[in-house]
């Protein structure tokens, strides 16, 4: 064999190497949301607080696939100010994991799953992190008890992992169940009128006492006029 046929052998071996180790590692869930590169908030927490080195790694390993929903950093915008640097470190984790299941659920198969769907986070029972789904066509929703989120764009899917892109930060019911909106229009509601038989009673209180007041007027009259007799 020539020196010119092992070097090309020795290429081929390479490439086909490189090839098989890429296949091997499967799917990066961060370069995946960094991408688009509206996921910033997510990226990082992902990171710092290791459900993105968890992922990856198991992805490799998983006979079933994962799903994550990731909100884009206008959904952590509109959360209350300090909402997530407010959170223990175990908070953050549990938040994460919340935004992924253990098993690829494509569009068209959310209509199947069973409520309240488990997560990674763990306990599905009520005040836990119980997870809802309701399907209605090409439209998903979840729904956490604290937010209700929908499905948007699909931002990859193969056999291992499904990424969909939502509009709200899953928040789920054990940690945020006294959370309020950074919009409550509770504040900004008007002032109720008072009802209609109220006004109603009012005026004729006004009424009544008037009428009151002209007969002990005629009383006195009366009287002046018998007692001058």
């Amino acid at each position: 064999m020539t020196k010119q046929a092992v070097f090309s052998l020795s290429l081929l071996l390479i490439f086909l190497f490189h090839c098989t180790q890429t296949l091997a590692q499967g799917p990066d869930i961060i370069k995946i949301l960094e991408k688009p590169g509206e996921f910033t908030v997510f990226v990082r927490l992902l990171k710092s607080t290791g459900v993105a080195d968890q992922l990856n790694g198991e992805l490799q390993q998983s006979n079933t696939g994962y799903t994550v929903f990731a909100p884009n950093d206008k959904a952590f915008s509109e959360l209350r100010s300090g909402t997530i640097n407010s959170l223990s470190d175990l908070q953050k984790v549990q938040l994460i994991q919340f935004h992924v299941l253990a098993t690829t659920v494509s569009l068209s198969n959310f209509q199947t799953l069973s409520n309240p769907v488990p997560t990674q986070a763990g306990d599905t029972s009520a005040g836990e992190f119980p997870l809802n789904v309701s399907s209605s066509g090409k439209q998903v929703q979840l729904s956490t008890g604290v937010v209700l989120a929908t499905l948007g764009n699909i931002l990859h899917s193969d056999d291992s992992l499904i990424v969909y892109q939502v509009d709200k930060v899953l928040l789920p019911l054990d940690i945020f169940r006294s959370y309020v909106p950074s919009t409550d229009t509770a504040d900004q509601a008007p002032a109720k009128s008072p009802p209609v038989a109220a006004k109603v009673n009012e005026s004729s209180a006004v009424s009544l006492i008037r009428d009151i007041g002209m007969w002990v007027y005629i009383g006195i009259a009366v009287n002046i006029a018998a007692f001058s007799l």
